[in-house]
Parts: structure tokens; sequence; C-alpha cells
């Protein structure tokens, strides 16, 4: 983009004389730099708020993934639960339930805020979608570590726990993610 603005201003000024006062008028035949700058910003500021929409949907999806491959997992494992288990677990994978769901509309929402170039409220809705993400890991975290608890510690113990790290790295990329989109705003 620079290479195209010098010899835009340098054919100007070539065609005006070559002059250093046409030089100037050329330059001042260009535009505000200010303005310009400002219209470079915004179509910057549009791209990274679309990849940064991306992310969110692809966050959500792997970690949807994770989550489905843990509960195939204990299913091929046949790894069961005692009731006292059972009961505190229905509990929380409600809560999960919701929170992964609520996260998933929210991402979708502020994926159609990006391509709508709603950046501040995509950034609302972004949050919004990992925060509900935070909720989702952290009662998969503890519906897995109740997993866990009442099995003998095995190789078997690998799938649940990588599973798990998935679903942090993704709950986390989006935290830096949107920061970074922050921090540009």
């Amino acid at each position: 983009m620079r290479a195209e603005v010098e010899d835009h201003l340098c054919e100007a000024a070539a065609a005006a004389g070559g002059t250093p006062e046409a030089e100037r008028r050329a330059i001042v035949a260009f535009g505000d730099p200010a303005a310009i700058a400002a219209q470079f910003a915004l179509v910057s500021r549009t791209r990274r708020t679309r990849e940064v929409a991306v992310a969110v949907v692809a966050a959500i999806a792997f970690a949807y993934i994770a989550m489905r491959a843990r509960l195939v997992w204990y299913s091929l494992a046949q790894w069961t639960q005692s009731e006292e288990a059972r009961a505190v677990s229905a509990t929380i994978a409600s809560i999960d339930r919701w929170a992964f769901w609520l996260a998933a509309l929210a991402a979708i929402g502020a994926a159609l805020l990006a391509y709508f170039g709603q950046t501040r409220r995509f950034c609302l809705l972004g949050s919004v979608a990992t925060g509900a993400l935070g909720v989702s890991v952290v009662c998969d975290g503890i519906l897995t570590g109740l997993r866990l608890r009442e099995a003998a510690p095995t190789f078997e113990f690998a799938v649940p726990l990588f599973s798990m790290a998935i679903e942090l790295a993704c709950a986390a990329t989006l935290v830096l993610y949107l920061r970074g989109l922050r921090r540009r705003l």
C-alpha cells in the first residue's frame, strides 16, 4: 500500500513539473493524512473483527467436539459413576449444557455482528460467549474430576485429560483474541 501511494505521489509531482513545490501540491491534493489513516484503520479493524469472529465460532466448535469425544470415550471405556456422583453430576451437567448452548448462540450472534461491522457489539457478545464457554469448561472439569476420582489411574486417563486440555485451550484462545481486538479498538 505504501509503495502504491508513493508511486501515485511521484507521478502526480512529475506531471506537475517535478519541483519541490509541485511535490508539496501533490501531497496536499492527495488528502488529509489523518483521514486516510482512519479509512485504513476502519478496514483493518473490520477485517480483524471478522477473523476473531471465525476464531470464536471455531473455538466453540472444537470445544464441543472435545466434549463429545470425552463422552464417547466414557461409553467405550464403560466408565460408570456411583449413585452419589451421578446426583451431583446431573446438576453440574445441566449447568454445563445451558452454559455451552449460551456460548454457542452468543458466538453465532457475535459472528453475525462482526459481518455487519458492529465491532463494539461483537466484543460484548464475544465476551458473553467466552464467559459462558469458561463456565462450561469449569463444569466439564468438575464432571471429569468426578469420573476420574472413581476410576483407577491408568493410561485411559489420558483421553479425558487431553480433551479437557483442548477445551481449556479453546477458552484461553478466545480470551486472548478478544483482548487483542479490544486493545486495537
